[in-house]
């Protein structure tokens, strides 16, 4: 019986050795997997930013091993810096892995946290997950009220990268708002959906010099003489593009009048 297990320990010694030799990577250990974790866990937790990204960084030096400890923790942890950190780091590390599609879809998009949900909804669109459109369009259909509205922008502009044309109203009016962030999400939308955006037209540029940081937009005060020349630099935009889908793309540009075309159905009948 000794012969035996040093036999076998003998040949998976030498299994492991060949393996160095020739370069391979070894797969971590499970313990190795979970005090990283643990230790990312334990900063995400925090708003220690330096320390979340130097264990963030030791945790992708596993390798994909690390998605279902970060799945499960984005679906069941109860802080939501933690979940919001693990929904962060599948979609921009492991962005191709279903796995990430499924967390996205199943769980982040129902998330009791508005900024869970909002990064859920734009990463469903962006990766072209075809199977969440119903979802998304549930979702899109719940959230009408002011307080939603980048979220409502957001989720029209995933149906728009998925080919629903019956969105362009509402993206017509996120590249006319005010706020950066709800033209940025307008104008991905538009160019997913006809291939230009407002940006390709009289030399205008969305941003408007808004200074924007982690998605957030830092406000200056403008006198009134800029406001409106932004403002009219926006809708001049608007109407070249709407003339160009209107000429070149008319089977897009009825979706942006369909609420019209259906009142004057309904007054018809």
């Amino acid at each position: 019986m000794r012969s035996r297990i040093l036999s076998v320990t003998l040949f998976w010694g030498l299994t492991l050795a060949d393996a160095s030799l020739a370069g391979e990577t070894l797969p971590p250990s499970a313990d190795a997997v979970q005090a990283a974790f643990d230790r990312f866990v334990q900063a995400a937790s925090r708003t220690n930013w330096p320390a979340e990204l130097e264990a963030r960084e030791a945790l992708l030096t596993l390798g994909p091993v690390i998605i279902p400890k970060l799945t499960e923790a984005a679906r069941d942890h109860r802080e939501w810096r933690v979940r919001r950190s693990c929904y962060d780091l599948l979609t921009r590390s492991f962005a191709n892995d279903d796995r990430t599609a499924d967390a996205l879809l199943q769980h982040g998009l129902h998330d009791q946290d508005s900024g869970i949900r909002y990064q859920s909804a734009f990463y469903l669109g962006d990766l072209k997950v075809q199977r969440a459109e119903q979802a998304l369009r549930a979702a899109f259909e719940k959230a009408t009220g002011n307080d939603d509205q980048l979220y409502r922008f957001t989720l029209a502009k995933s149906l728009a990268q998925l080919g629903q044309a019956d969105v362009l109203p509402v993206l017509i009016a996120a590249v006319s708002d005010d706020a950066y962030m709800s033209r940025h999400i307008g104008n991905i939308g538009l160019k997913a959906l006809s291939g230009k955006s407002l940006d390709d037209f009289g030399g205008y540029v969305y941003g408007e010099g808004a200074f924007v940081t982690g998605g957030l937009e830092l406000s200056a005060s403008v006198d009134a003489l800029t406001a409106v020349k932004r403002k009219s630099g926006r809708f001049r935009a608007a109407e070249a593009y709407l003339e160009w889908l209107k000429a070149e793309r008319p089977e897009l540009y009825c979706s942006v009048n369909y609420r019209l075309q259906s009142r004057r159905a309904a007054a018809s009948r």
